[in-house]
């Protein structure tokens, strides 16, 4: 069994990597978009709280 020719998909290739490609961006934006927000929100609550100390 040849790996490349599993992953060939005749003519539908073009559209089933198009979708893969599509998949991993979506995938990582969202996982870059997280870790940016969790990044501020904890920087935001250690300004709040060394204010109140």
């Amino acid at each position: 069994m040849d790996i490349f020719a599993q992953l060939a998909f005749d003519k539908y290739a073009s559209y089933i990597w198009f979708s893969y490609g599509l998949t991993f961006i979506t995938i990582a934006f969202l996982f870059l978009r997280a870790k940016t927000a969790h990044r501020d929100t904890i920087k935001q609550l250690r300004i709040k709280y060394s204010r109140d100390s």
